[in-house]
């Protein structure tokens, strides 16, 4: 498809704001698609110089409310591809702009910011950039990506470990305790808001004096409970790796946070280079879904696919709705279902490596970025000509 301008019958000129990663892969995509694009580093005076310029589009990953705020001025559709979570900008009244269309991965949040009144958003999942990975050598030796288990993840240390826990009383310490682990559960997250009393978050804030407050589409209980679930995905992290080291050969890729809880910490990664060949040459890649995502996948999973990848990864809604489990890639239940799969699947060859040729197939027929370009597009096209946009092309 191409889009054409509106004040002559050229194709639509887009700026593409520079994000850490898949902005390339969308510019590259809407270029396919006859899009005139122009990319940008995310700055206050290239924000500021849509104002000279004003293309016929704007999009960014994340939503940038002062973006936003531009677009809506200039009367320039601008198109946010939420790839993160929490992304609080989202909560912010300037996605109820009515030249804002807000792109989420994660169903479940966006279906909750449309029940609040937000209409133009939508679901969008992210996707794979086969075309890019096919450049990449595969055929150089490295022996630092071959490994029987590889985990490619940050660790990040949370708000409540360090600022919230450390003062905290014994009786609010064991209340946050209990719902952390409640989050151990699969639907665990989906409920926690509603456990947050109003006492207890007014216990909790007066006791740490953490300035917790909510947002337009956010409430402080919803805060707080990113921020617990982030807690929980923190030790949930550490816990699965530290039970695989003591079975298997493990080699954990990320931030150096890891250094100190694990002795399977190799090192940085980088996204673009590196990763792609400890994918490829791992025999299982895993893949922990962080707790307080509800129903939406990572980049790493379609990063892992797109190589070639044997996946094994935790469960979340969206894994049914796009691929097929047993198939595609191979779901866990519990740590100790993982240690199974993980005996299993090191021990059939044959078996694994199926599974990653179909996964590869999978992601070019359903999940490419030129797929997803076309989604988006489509749909503000259709919003803009007065018909609604569909929600989704997996929910309803």
């Amino acid at each position: 498809m191409t889009a054409y301008s509106k004040q002559s019958k050229t194709a639509a000129s887009i700026v593409v704001f520079e994000a850490t990663v898949i902005s390339g892969d969308c510019a590259e995509a809407l270029q396919t698609l006859g899009l005139r694009v122009t990319t940008l580093a995310l700055n206050e005076d290239n924000v500021m110089g849509l104002m000279s310029s004003r293309p016929d589009y704007v999009l960014t990953i994340n939503f940038n409310q002062y973006i936003s705020e531009v677009c809506e001025l200039l009367k320039i559709p601008y198109l946010a591809w939420v790839i993160d979570t929490p992304c609080y900008p989202i909560y912010d009244k300037a996605i109820n702009h009515s030249h804002s269309f807000t792109f989420i991965y994660d169903a479940a949040v966006a279906r909750r910011l449309r029940q609040s009144g937000v209409r133009q958003v939508y679901h969008l999942p992210v996707a794979a950039n086969l075309e890019r990975i096919g450049r990449i050598d595969f055929e150089t030796p490295d022996s630092l990506a071959e490994n029987d288990i590889s985990f490619v993840a940050n660790l990040t240390r949370t708000e409540y470990r360090t600022s919230i826990l450390p003062h905290l009383s014994a009786q609010t310490r064991e209340g946050c305790k209990r719902l952390i682990a409640s989050l151990d559960r699969p639907d665990g997250f989906e409920h926690l808001s509603t456990q947050l009393g109003d006492e207890f978050i007014s216990t909790l804030k007066l006791e740490s004096n953490y300035p917790l407050a909510g947002d337009r589409y956010l409430s402080v209980a919803e805060k707080l409970a990113y921020l617990l679930g982030r807690e929980h995905s923190w030790q949930e992290r550490i816990d699965v790796i530290q039970q695989l080291e003591e079975r298997f050969c493990v080699a954990v890729y990320g931030n150096e946070e890891w250094q100190a809880q694990t002795g399977s910490y190799v090192g940085h990664a980088d996204h673009f280079t590196e990763m792609p060949r400890i994918f490829q040459r791992s025999k299982i890649n895993l893949n922990i879904i962080r707790s307080f995502v509800e129903s939406g996948l990572p980049m790493r999973v379609f990063d892992v696919l797109s190589c070639g990848g044997f996946l094994v990864t935790n469960d979340k809604e969206d894994l049914h709705r796009l691929f097929t489990a047993g198939k595609d890639l191979v779901i866990y239940r519990d740590t100790q279902d993982l240690i199974e799969i993980c005996g299993y699947y090191l021990e059939h060859d044959e078996e694994r490596r199926a599974i990653a040729q179909q996964s590869r197939a999978t992601l070019a027929q359903n999940h490419t970025f030129l797929q997803r370009m076309t989604d988006m597009l489509s749909t503000v096209q259709s919003e803009l000509r007065g018909e609604p946009g569909a929600f989704s092309r997996w929910y309803r």
